[in-house]
């Protein structure tokens, strides 16, 4: 059975994984000019592939759970909880990772604007979950997937000069913005 919203899946799933094969590459290249990974950078250098292994996987798994026969509307609300599920640990963890990779922290602004955003994705899948305030459908687990994207991209072009310039981390901000 072909899902509405196949295609973008499929090419999301795409892009996703390009995303992370091209950001191992930026790893690769920054160590054959001599450049060692610090700590800064392998924090955000797993945020790259993290996210495009993420998106690619909300993306495949519709289609997969398709493949099996699971009807459309259950497809959307299994995936829905599954992604929700898996976004909500991986925001409830990721501050202790970080903190384990660099001691400095996030800009508060940024810390917001992502909670916020991140939160707002999570209603709508858990909204598609359960069928209620509209009914199930693909456009909540295809934005699920899309921002899980483009949270490794928005990372990856804040932190492409400082991946660049110095061996070092930047410095961190004692007032905590950006």
């Amino acid at each position: 059975m072909e899902l509405p919203g196949s295609g973008y899946f499929y090419a999301l799933a795409t892009l996703s994984m390009t995303f992370a094969g091209f950001s191992a590459i930026v790893i690769v290249l920054r160590q054959t000019v001599g450049q060692r990974l610090s700590p800064f950078h392998l924090l955000v250098t797993r945020l790259y592939i993290e996210s495009g292994f993420w998106a690619a996987a909300f993306s495949m798994f519709p289609p997969l759970l398709a493949l099996c026969d699971v009807p459309a509307v259950t497809v959307w609300r299994i995936s829905s909880a599954a992604i929700a599920l898996v976004l909500i640990a991986y925001g409830v963890t990721y501050p202790r990772r970080r903190r384990a990779i660099v001691k400095d922290t996030l800009p508060a602004r940024r810390w917001v604007a992502i909670t916020f955003a991140s939160a707002a994705v999570i209603a709508g899948l858990i909204g598609n979950a359960v069928g209620f305030p509209y009914p199930s459908g693909p456009a909540p687990v295809a934005i699920a997937a899309t921002w899980t994207l483009a949270c490794g991209a928005i990372v990856f072009l804040l932190a492409l000069g400082a991946f660049w310039d110095a061996e070092q981390d930047p410095p961190p901000r004692s007032d905590g913005r950006d």
